[in-house]
């Protein structure tokens, strides 16, 4: 599922990606700035090289992850299946040694041990005990194991085959194996023996009589190399795999492929191995005890705390992999180098023309239109050249109408076809109308321009009486704004009097609000320390009458402690005792009763403080009414002095703001005037030049009148 996922939104998300780098390419112009040949072997190549990448990066996945489970499979297959025999054959030796612990043979000795019913020395005995040793043969011979040992009830070797007699006699009660085969078929793990001097494993199970009562156990010593004998099997595993067994200790208790005597002596803490001995089974690649990478496959093995380890090295088991990548990478590149080599030699055969249109345009640009293109096509490039010739033909034949008319000849007209033609001959009549009315223009203008130069003296004249007549009003305008000035600081002054009354106005009320908050305070308070005195005043009643039932509770003890004694009285020796109890009581109902009378003449003395303190705590509740009543009214003093301040206030700005649009209006009085005696001043300097301009442009209609005869009309 998620193979296909990937393989479907990988490809998309290199395409979204393209298509988004291509828009930022053409938003920032960068594409724009190649050059035609370079832009199209980029398309090509992208066009080609994005179905190939996705296609094989499809392919490589599916084809990765086919032989990423081909090769767990297997390997979990082998691993599996020798997990399974040892299992079976495991299953298989328990059940023989349940078998021979319920052997009526082997049960009858181990009894007879067990009640110490045993004399060595009895001939008897020793028939039974040889026709044990040759049963045990027997079994050992029929089953494959290595020996067989009995153990009494106390933990003492008492008989074997021939391989341990060395050790008849000795105790084993304090070893882990046995005690735990009193109950059920224990299976040890692999260890050294010294009496043997080699590594052992020994299968004990319990034996019990025909009554259920435990009479000792049967240890069967295991063949290993023929447990572990599927283990040396190399089918499956190529040149670097191999299957082995680990202990809970994390030490190799089979033969290695790789390294000879390691049985007890190396040491696997890996993944797998971890794995496996918490119970779990499964696959995975790492690190293996040589620390080269592997995968392996690991399943935990029932009645022991092993774990079966199958591992192949993960550079043979990928191989495959690693040689399709390599071909494909060959194939891609193969693929890259045709496709560049054919995106150059189309973009050249399309490229070559328009590089040769682009040279003449160049030169049609820089003016000259002497040159035409050459080259013969019949695409689209071929029409947009022959359009282009024809187009550099009528502009030759406007140039040359161009030069014509530069020596000033209008009587002729261009003969080339197209709407600049038509606009150039449409020109050349606007042309000719505008000559003959320019002559026209120049007459007239030679005699507005008499007429205004005798109009600019009088004006000069006229200017001069003006600017005096300014001077003398400018004068007293400056003295009227001088006075505005002086009214409008001292109304200033005079609102800032007022802006500060009222400030202090306000500060005024916020301290009278301020003050009726905290007396509402202080009222609250103490209208509450009045509630929690009442309330205890009354817990301080309640306490005094919960003294008066104690009193009386008092009172009734006595009384019957007193009956108490005088009843132990009668009773003569035997109530001696109980009537020092009695007398104990008596005593103690006095004391409580005079304690009670002491807790209740205080409880009293409360009550009276209490009532006292409400008392004072509701006239204080009073004055600070009366205090906050005061302070209200003291309020509305200052808020009826801030009214007339605030009225005061904006009367005064009000006043400033009369006497300072009075003083603006006099200094925009002043400046028009002096704007407007700058001005008369100017109009006189105007006058003067246009007098000069007006003789000027005199001369210029003459001149006019020679140029406009050069052209023929």
């Amino acid at each position: 599922m998620w193979d296909i996922y990937w393989s479907l939104v990988i490809p998309l998300a290199v395409i979204l990606v393209f298509n988004v780098s291509l828009f930022v390419l053409i938003k920032a112009k960068v594409i724009q700035r190649l050059k035609l040949t370079k832009n199209l072997v980029v398309v090509l190549l992208v066009v080609t090289l994005i179905p190939i990448f996705c296609i094989g990066f499809v392919a490589q996945r599916k084809i990765s992850s086919v032989i990423f489970t081909d090769v767990f499979n297997s390997l979990r297959a082998v691993g599996k299946t020798r997990a399974i025999f040892i299992n079976e054959k495991l299953e298989e030796i328990k059940l023989d040694a349940e078998s021979i612990a319920k052997n009526w043979i082997i049960m009858e000795v181990l009894k007879q041990i067990s009640i110490g019913k045993v004399n060595k020395s009895d001939p008897n005995f020793n028939t039974l005990f040889k026709n044990t040793e040759g049963h045990i043969s027997r079994i050992v011979s029929a089953k494959g194991f290595e020996d067989i040992m009995l153990v009494s009830a106390e933990g003492k070797i008492e008989l074997t085959g021939a391989k341990h007699t060395a050790e008849v006699g000795t105790d084993i009660s304090t070893e882990t194996y046995f005690k735990q085969a009193r109950e059920k078929t224990y299976f040890t793990d692999l260890f050294y023996n010294k009496f043997a001097n080699e590594n052992l494993m020994y299968v004990v199970t319990p034996c019990f009589d025909l009554q259920g009562m435990f009479v000792g156990c049967v240890m069967i010593e295991m063949d290993m190399k023929r447990l572990c004998k599927i283990l040396v099997d190399r089918e499956g595993l190529g040149e670097t795999g191999e299957t082995y067994l680990v202990n809970q200790d994390k030490l190799i208790i089979s033969e290695s492929r790789f390294l000879q005597d390691v049985v007890l002596k190396v040491r696997v803490d890996t993944m797998g191995a971890n794995e496996g001995l918490a119970g779990k089974s499964g696959t995975a690649i790492y690190p293996d005890y040589r620390n080269i990478p592997v995968v392996g496959a690991w399943y935990p093995i029932k009645y022991t705390k092993w774990v079966l380890l199958a591992e192949i090295d993960e550079k043979e088991a990928f191989a495959p992999l690693r040689i399709n990548r390599i071909v494909h990478i060959i194939l891609v590149s193969v693929t890259v180098v045709m496709v560049v080599l054919i995106a150059v030699f189309s973009a050249h055969a399309t490229v070559m023309p328009v590089q040769e249109l682009t040279n003449v345009s160049r030169h049609v640009g820089e003016g000259k239109l002497d040159l035409d293109v050459k080259i013969q096509s019949h695409d689209e490039i071929g029409i947009l050249i022959n359009v282009f010739n024809e187009m550099v033909k009528n502009m030759r034949l406007l140039a040359r109408q161009a030069a014509v008319i530069s020596q000033g000849d209008l009587t002729t007209n261009v003969q080339a076809k197209g709407e600049l033609a038509n606009a150039f001959n449409y020109m050349l009549e606007n042309l000719r109308s505008l000559i003959k009315q320019s002559q026209d223009s120049i007459a007239r203008i030679s005699t507005a321009a008499v007429e205004m130069l005798s109009s600019s003296e009088e004006q000069s004249s006229g200017t001069s009486e003006l600017a005096a007549s300014v001077g003398e009003i400018t004068a007293t305008i400056e003295e009227l704004s001088t006075s505005a000035k002086q009214i409008a600081a001292n109304a200033e002054s005079v609102a800032k009097v007022a802006e500060d009354s009222e400030t202090t106005c306000h500060h005024g009320m916020e301290a009278v609000s301020a003050s009726i908050h905290i007396m509402e305070d202080i009222k609250g308070v103490t209208q509450d320390s009045a509630s929690k005195i009442l309330s205890l005043s009354e817990k301080a009643q309640k306490i005094g009458d919960v003294l008066g039932i104690i009193k009386e509770i008092a009172g009734e003890t006595h009384l019957l402690a007193l009956n108490a004694s005088i009843e132990a009285s009668a009773a003569g020796e035997f109530g001696k005792r109980f009537g020092v109890v009695a007398a104990e009581v008596r005593r103690l109902a006095e004391r409580t009763k005079t304690s009670a009378e002491e807790i209740k003449g205080v409880v009293s003395e409360i009550q009276v403080a209490t009532n006292a303190a409400v008392l004072s705590t509701e006239q204080s509740v009073k004055n600070v009414e009366k205090g906050v009543g005061v302070v209200q009214k003291a309020g509305q003093s200052i808020e009826s002095i801030l009214d007339l301040t605030k009225e005061t206030t904006d009367a005064s700005k009000q006043i400033v703001m009369a006497t300072q649009q009075q003083k603006s209006a006099t200094e925009q009085v002043a400046v028009t005037m002096k704007e407007i005696s700058e001005v008369v001043g100017q109009t006189a300097a105007g006058l003067k030049q246009t007098t000069a301009a007006v003789a000027e442009l005199n001369k210029l209609a003459d001149d006019l009148k020679e140029i406009v005869k050069k052209f023929k009309t």
